[in-house]
């Protein structure tokens, strides 16, 4: 397939996520609810053509979105858009958490055009079962964290007060035990499949190493984000934290995972470059 199909539906894939970014922020402050409809109809939009995207390439480089990190981020983004409007259809209240899941989605997928886009050939250690394991439950792992931190952000929010005159757009929000829930859920969904991801890629580092662990700064960073969020979860089970201290962990976790999944391989020399080279 000619790469100019892919380029064409990752630049309408922006376009739409940005749209859609700007179309949630002058809704939701302005109380806009056709604006809100609008932004939801651009995301999936953006949704379906930023699909089309990876799937063409697919198509033309004979490999999923797994090698180097223009497929990563990109497929990174695209989890997240998902996760976000999977759960706006069961919980339509949510839709206010576009405001933030909108904009990470954008900027992700928009940084990942600006490094090397590309494709690597699978061979070697790269043509192994496991790292697709490991790369897909990577993506649904951040995907499940970023919806997390936007309840986590709207929980915050509302809770806060924010004013009287804030009043109307805090309204916009479901009750604070279905943010609180929700946010707990995903957080859990996300914490198994960091630990599929995690032990998946010892498995993979193992056939292509020799070794299953060995304190990469990849795999540190990972191990890093992987005990806050276990920290939140052993805090929320067996300490009984919910609601705002819990909020506030899920908020500051997730500058961590998106820094152990896309800013390593840009801040450390690594041996996971194999596979997410710039």
């Amino acid at each position: 397939m000619n790469p100019v199909f892919e380029i064409a539906f990752v630049w309408a894939a922006i376009g739409a996520y940005a749209a859609s970014s700007v179309a949630f922020t002058i809704g939701t402050i302005f109380g806009k609810p056709n604006t809100e409809t609008l932004a939801l109809r651009l995301a999936w939009l953006g949704l379906i053509l930023h699909g089309l995207a990876i799937a063409s390439r697919w198509v033309r480089v004979g490999h999923g979105p797994y090698l180097g990190f223009y497929e990563v981020s990109s497929l990174l983004a695209l989890m997240t858009v998902a996760g976000f409007l999977l759960v706006v259809r069961r919980y339509p209240g949510v839709k206010i958490a576009g405001v933030a899941v909108m904009p990470i989605s954008f900027l992700i997928l928009g940084a990942s055009l600006l490094v090397n886009t590309e494709a690597q050939a699978v061979t070697g250690s790269l043509a192994s079962f496991w790292l697709v394991i490991h790369v897909i439950f990577a993506n649904l792992a951040f995907g499940a964290y970023a919806v997390s931190f936007a309840l986590a952000v709207a929980f915050l929010l509302k809770d806060s007060g924010a004013g009287r005159k804030y009043q109307v757009l805090l309204d916009k929000f479901p009750e604070q035990d279905i943010l609180d829930a929700l946010t707990y859920r995903f957080v859990g969904a996300g914490f198994v499949f960091q630990t599929v991801m995690i032990a998946s890629g010892s498995i993979w580092a193992n056939e292509a190493w020799g070794r299953y662990w060995g304190w990469d700064p990849v795999e540190t960073w990972s191990l890093i984000a992987w005990a806050i969020y276990a920290i939140y979860l052993h805090l929320t089970l067996t300490l009984g934290w919910r609601e705002r201290k819990a909020a506030w962990i899920a908020v500051i976790a997730l500058p961590v995972i998106l820094f152990s999944l896309l800013g390593v391989p840009i801040a450390y020399n690594s041996i996971h470059g194999a596979y997410l080279s710039l």
